[in-house]
């Protein structure tokens, strides 16, 4: 009962109180105006260092090993 009593006055002096002022529009959503410049964007090319090369056919996988191997001799 007695936390019952308690939060009513509190509920009603609070409902008394003036309310503040809203936030103007400028704090709120500074995004949203017209007159701010945004800085230029560049964005990298994607395609440097491509190198294009044909599709071909399967070719032998011993010949294919001994061109990438790191020294010679190794994978034969």
């Amino acid at each position: 009962m007695r936390t019952t009593l308690l939060l009513g006055i509190c509920t009603a002096l609070s409902a008394c109180a003036n309310a503040p002022d809203l936030p103007t529009r400028d704090t709120l959503a500074p995004a949203a105006r017209t007159d701010a410049e945004t800085p230029p964007t560049t964005f990298p090319d994607v395609l440097v260092g491509y190198t294009s090369r044909p599709v071909k056919g399967p070719d032998d996988w011993r010949t294919l090993n001994r061109r990438q191997s790191p020294a010679e001799g190794e994978g034969s």
